[in-house]
């Protein structure tokens, strides 16, 4: 009965194994600022596998994501870490940030990765370092057999096109400003309106009060 057992968990533990690594090459990394009335974009394409984008959306969170234009089977775990660029031998003090797996809207239905808020702004931070966020994650290619693929974005000419993704990010922000105020203004006229027919007696009230006025007996 053991012998199974034994041979099981020497399977688990021996299971790991580097499939594949993906990077833009460095002399071709680059990256694109596009945007909509409700959205900015700054993309990175990465050969042989797919798309790294920043995404803000009007009213949301910072969204950084990793999407494989293939499909394959199902990511089992994943994570994000900054990492030293290539050229650079000294570890970075990596931390694993959480990543969700997203259901893409995207033709395809292409898996896709996400970290937001103060994880994506992290990113940012990262990148105008010099730094390489890098995606680690797991398919299940057979039992007990989980193959690791790293995803690499480039930091080369990011700081050349983030101001024009700020500025766009900031331009949505005076967007949601604007619509706020909008907003507030709107809910004071009718928070006073609603102050003034309070205030009014209603029409019965002020007939009643009239007829009482005029049956009640004079004094002399």
């Amino acid at each position: 009965m053991k012998t199974p057992i034994i041979a099981l968990l020497l399977l688990c533990c021996s299971g790991h194994s580097w499939a594949d690594y993906y990077q833009a090459p460095l002399q071709e990394a680059n990256w694109e600022v596009t945007r909509t009335q409700s959205a900015c974009f700054l993309r990175q394409a990465i050969d042989t596998y797919g798309v790294a984008e920043f995404v803000q959306s009007v009213g949301g969170p910072l969204r950084f994501s990793l999407q494989e234009q293939r499909h394959k089977s199902m990511v089992v775990k994943a994570s994000l870490r900054v990492m030293s660029a290539p050229w650079i031998h000294e570890a970075a003090n990596a931390v694993d940030q959480q990543v969700y797996l997203d259901s893409s809207t995207d033709i395809g239905g292409y898996t896709r990765l996400s970290s937001y808020a103060q994880v994506a702004e992290t990113m940012i931070d990262a990148l105008l370092q010099g730094q390489f966020p890098t995606f680690i994650y797991y398919r299940q290619a057979k039992p007990f057999n989980m193959e690791e693929t790293r995803v690499a974005v480039s930091a080369i000419h990011f700081k050349e096109r983030y101001n024009d993704f700020a500025d766009c990010r900031n331009t949505l922000h005076s967007v949601v400003a604007d619509i706020k105020d909008v907003d507030t203004r709107a809910k004071k006229k009718v928070s006073a309106r609603k102050k003034q027919v309070q205030s009014k007696p209603t029409s019965s009230a002020a007939n009643a009060s009239e007829t009482n006025s005029k049956s009640s007996p004079k004094k002399g």
